[in-house]
Order: structure tokens, then C-alpha cells, then sequence
């Protein structure tokens, strides 16, 4: 599982580059010929993540939801429901083993999710203490979820049956936490850890609470 870990990543810098316009590292924008209307579509970016399949790339910005697909040279705003039309998506999860399946996490609107590809997305959030969502992390062998949530009801928390319920299990890395990854590391005894990278560094738990 490490090594696929680290060929997912490596297949998607692959994707990214061979949908630019030139082979090589440049600015990525939403597809205007205009770079400058597009970087504003944008604001900022958070979060990349690419589909279990490996063709569509999902992009969370300050902005919203974006997507590109098959190499496509341009994104296309993805439709949210009308509650979090515009939210600040700050986490982007494919589920490993079901292309179809997407979650995302926004501020101020909690844990959303598709089944079907990105078409749809509804609002997970049942027994999430607040909806400031800056992780998920989706446990690789079994699909067990965990969310980061700040500010109000800040915590950990897990969900086994794909964002049906949440429980809170944890306090969480503290401070002014980045994401939340979950990673399948060889010990003998499972190896799941949770990673959160932090304005304080790299901190890891072992997923065991």
C-alpha cells in the first residue's frame, strides 16, 4: 500500500503535466486566455485530488469546486448545493477504491460528498461538532473516514459508514493544522497513521483511539 501511495502521487503530477499546454512546471489557470481574470477565479487553492481512475482532477480554491478531465486545458466549476454554493474548500479526498465516490471538507460548510463523480454532492454532516472542515482522510483498506474540524467542536472525528455519522475521537494535532492524511505504513499491526501537517511541522498518531 506505500508504494501505491507514492505511485498515486507521482501518477498524478503525470496527469497534471501531460493536460498543460507545454511539458514542464507553469501556473495552471482556469482556462481563460486572459491569466489574470483567471487567476481570480480561483483566489487561492488548497486542495488537488485525482479520482481512482486517474482522469478527473478535482482543484478546491477559495472560490469552490473545480474540475478537469481527461487531460482537458480547461476547468469547469463544479455546482454545490444552493447552502454552499461558494465555500472555501480546503480538503479533497477521492475514495481509493471507487472512482465515483468524492468527499470534500469547506469551511464553514462541513463534509460533502458525491457518489456519483462530482454531478451531485449533499452535505455529510451529522454529529460533526462544527463545520470549519480542514481534513479528511480515508483509511485505504477499509474506507473509514476521518475528519479535521477547528475553531467550534474542534477534534477529530470518524465516520464507518462514509459520512453517515460522525463521532468525535480525538482532540487533534492543535494549532493551526493544514490537513489530515491517512497512510498505510508497514508494522506488523495494521500501520494506519494519521499525518497532519501543521504551522508547527509534521505531526503523526497512530490510528488506534
Amino acid at each position: 500500500m506505500k508504494r501505491k501511495f507514492y505511485l498515486e502521487i507521482v501518477l498524478g503530477l503525470v496527469w497534471i503535466l501531460s493536460g498543460s499546454e507545454v511539458l514542464g512546471l507553469q501556473p495552471l489557470y482556469a482556462g481563460q486566455k486572459n491569466h489574470k481574470n483567471a487567476r481570480a477565479d480561483f483566489e487561492h487553492i488548497h486542495a488537488l485530488g485525482i479520482d481512482a481512475d486517474g482522469r478527473t482532477l478535482f482543484l478546491g480554491a477559495h472560490t469552490g469546486l473545480f474540475r478537469r478531465e481527461n487531460g482537458g486545458r480547461s476547468w469547469q466549476k463544479v455546482a454545490l448545493p444552493a447552502s454552499t454554493s461558494h465555500p472555501d474548500v480546503m480538503a479533497i479526498t477521492p475514495d481509493p477504491k471507487n472512482s465515483k465516490t468524492i468527499y470534500i471538507g469547506a469551511h464553514e460548510a462541513g463534509v460533502l460528498k458525491s457518489a456519483d463523480g462530482g454531478a451531485t454532492w449533499k452535505e455529510i454532516n451529522s454529529g460533526l461538532g462544527g463545520v470549519d472542515v480542514h481534513g479528511i482522510a480515508i483509511d485505504p483498506n477499509d474506507g473509514k473516514l476521518h475528519a479535521l474540524v477547528r475553531d467550534k467542536g474542534e477534534g477529530i472525528y470518524r465516520s464507518t459508514n462514509g459520512g453517515g455519522k460522525w463521532i468525535r475521537v480525538d482532540d487533534g494535532p492543535g494549532g493551526e493544522v493544514k490537513g489530515l492524511y491517512s497512510v498505510n505504513i508497514s508494522t506488523g499491526m495494521g500501520g494506519i497513521f494519521l499525518y497532519a501537517p501543521t504551522a508547527e511541522g509534521l505531526k503523526r498518531n497512530p490510528d488506534c483511539f
